[in-house]
Parts: structure tokens; C-alpha cells; sequence
């Protein structure tokens, strides 16, 4: 932990808990940057080592813009996370559709994604409106998508246009906005456990792709999907679990989950980080058949997020039902 840090962060009004959490993240953080850029300056450019370090130098860059993006959402209040995470639906949402191109018909469609079902879906989160929360996008969305695009009367590939604007939906902004819909759960004798929780999600699947990465450099031969490009292996796969596993132990305890509990959710959300980061692979592997460009330079919010994207529900919902007040009560 760093006292002055965390003593900044609680007179800034963040719950003694969540700085002293926040701050030991990031003096960790702090010190594996500087000892990931002092190891890949000597290490042989050649090697498999400085792949790996390549990689998790990588991962260490991004894993501070969690800092940022936290410490916004907690420093603003509610109202602050609800907005931080909208804002970045809307650049998921606008960068998946980069990768997923469609017809000039759909763009009424696409403007009601953006700019109606987007910030609508973290109005009623805003408002405590569970119920409707849950299911707005995979009920009432899902039904008014294809809707709107059929009365543009142009039917090639129908389905496949709607299905690509529904998993984006789905994708970046429903389970999305499950990560600020943590901060509102309330648990019994742990005030302010939702911010921590979320900070516990966020850094597990992000320890989960550094190790995934490292691991798929040091010790990678078989790999997940070859039919794609996708350099993932069932040795990173292992790696990012055990390094999940290992961290969700450490922080048990600034949880309301036991040790037990937290390896077990922790593996999980690797699991299913690992998954988002597959069936994106998947994604681009398939607009490439179609000589789609699908890797640009600013597409690397899907990178950095598409483990959170899968994990944040399921994460959700076991936190919910087995610890929030009343058991089955959210808000």
C-alpha cells in the first residue's frame, strides 16, 4: 500500500477500503512498469523473453488507464461512474461497428443504438430500475432492431446486419454497464463493498490477460483457435487462471467474498475474459474473409475491454444472488 496515496484518496472523499486498494494496485503497478521497461531494455530482442515483456509492457500501459477510469468514477460520485462507463460504450459500440461494417439502410437503426437505447440503458441503471435494467436491451431492444431496419425494406442479408447491431448492443454496452451497476450493490456490514468489488473484477481479468500474453510467449504451442491468427494458447489460457487465482486470494479480504470464494470467482472471470478475447479473435478472423481492414491503430478499446465485457455480468450476478442485502435485492 502507499499511505500518502490512499490518505490523498480518502480526503478526496473515496471510501478508506477502496484508496487503500486503488493505492496498493498502484504502487504494484508502478513498480512492474518500471521493472517490465528496465528488463526489456536488456534483455536479447530475439528471444522468447522479450516477446513476453513486449506483451506485458503492453498490458502495463493499458492497466493504468484502469486507474484513471476508476478513480474518475469513484472521485465523480454515482452519477460520475454512471457516465465514465457510458462514455465508453459509445467508443466500444462506434469501434465494433469499424469491424463489423453496414448497409446504408441500417443507419437509422445505428443512430438509435448510439444515441436512444445506449444512454437510455444507463438512464434506468441510474434511476435503480433493476427489473427493467436486466432486460431492456435483450428483450426490448433485440425486438425493435430488427424492426427498425426491416422498414427500410432493403432485405439482403437481413439477418446477418441485425444480429451485427445486436451483439453490439449486447457486447458493449448491456454487459458493460454491469461494471457501474457493481458499485451500486449493497451488502450487508461492507459499505461501499460495490466500488471495491468492481476494482477486484477489473484487476483480475486484466492480470488475466498480462499472463495470458507472457504466458502464450514463454510457453505457448497449442494453440486455442489455429484456424485464426489469434496466438492464444491453452498454456496462456493456464497461466492467466493461476495468476487470477493468486491475486483473487490476495484481495479476499478487502471483499465480502472468503479466500475460497474469491480463487473461485476470480478463475471465472479469467475463464470468461479469456473467452471475450477469443470470440474476438473469431470476429475479426471472420470480417477478414471478407477483405474487411480490421486492426487499426485506435482499435484497441475492444482489446483492452472485451474481457470485462464477458466477465461483468456473470460477475454480477454471482455477487448479487449470493451476498447482496436480502440475498435476491440489488438496489
Amino acid at each position: 500500500m502507499n499511505p500518502p496515496l490512499c490518505a490523498w484518496l480518502v480526503r478526496l472523499g473515496m471510501q478508506p477500503a477502496t484508496a487503500q486498494l486503488l493505492s496498493g494496485f498502484v504502487t504494484v503497478l508502478a513498480v512492474l512498469t518500471l521493472a517490465g521497461w528496465l528488463a526489456a531494455k536488456r534483455a536479447n530482442p530475439e528471444g522468447r523473453v522479450a516477446k513476453a515483456l513486449l506483451r506485458l509492457n503492453k498490458r502495463l500501459r493499458g492497466m493504468w488507464s484502469i486507474v484513471v477510469v476508476f478513480s474518475i468514477a469513484m472521485l465523480t460520485g454515482g452519477l460520475g461512474s454512471i457516465l465514465v462507463f457510458a462514455g465508453c460504450s459509445f467508443l466500444l459500440l462506434r469501434e465494433f461497428v469499424t469491424i463489423t461494417p453496414t448497409r446504408r439502410a441500417d443507419q437509422r437503426a445505428l443512430f438509435w443504438a448510439f444515441f436512444v437505447i445506449l444512454p437510455l440503458q444507463y438512464i434506468i441503471l441510474g434511476y435503480d430500475w433493476y427489473g427493467l435494467f436486466a432486460i431492456f436491451i435483450p428483450v426490448y431492444a433485440f425486438l425493435f432492431i430488427p424492426i427498425r431496419i426491416a422498414t427500410q425494406t432493403d432485405p439482403e442479408k437481413f439477418l446477418e446486419r441485425t444480429a451485427k447491431i445486436q451483439w453490439g448492443l449486447m457486447m458493449c454496452v448491456y454487459c458493460v454497464s454491469y461494471a457501474p451497476a457493481l458499485i451500486k450493490l449493497t451488502i450487508p456490514g461492507q459499505h461501499g463493498a460495490g466500488a471495491r468489488l468492481l476494482l477486484f473484477l477489473c484487476i483480475v481479468v486484466e492480470a488475466n490477460s498480462a499472463a495470458h500474453e507472457v504466458g502464450d510467449a514463454l510457453f505457448g504451442c497449442r494453440y486455442l483457435a489455429p484456424k485464426t491468427r489469434d496466438a492464444r494458447t491453452v498454456e496462456g489460457l493456464l497461466a492467466g487462471a493461476v495468476a487470477s487465482a493468486g491475486l483473487g486470494a490476495i484481495m479476499a479480504s478487502v471483499t465480502p467474498m472468503t479466500i475460497f470464494q474469491a480463487i473461485f470467482i476470480a478463475i471465472l472471470a479469467s475463464l470468461l475474459g479469456s473467452s471475450g478475447q477469443l470470440c474476438l479473435a473469431m470476429i475479426r478472423a471472420d470480417r477478414g474473409k471478407e477483405g474487411v481492414v480490421v486492426v487499426h491503430r485506435e482499435q484497441e478499446m475492444l482489446d483492452r475491454t472485451i474481457s470485462l465485457c464477458f466477465a461483468a455480468p456473470i460477475f454480477f450476478h454471482l455477487i448479487r444472488f449470493t451476498f447482496a442485502d436480502g440475498k435476491l435485492a440489488m438496489f
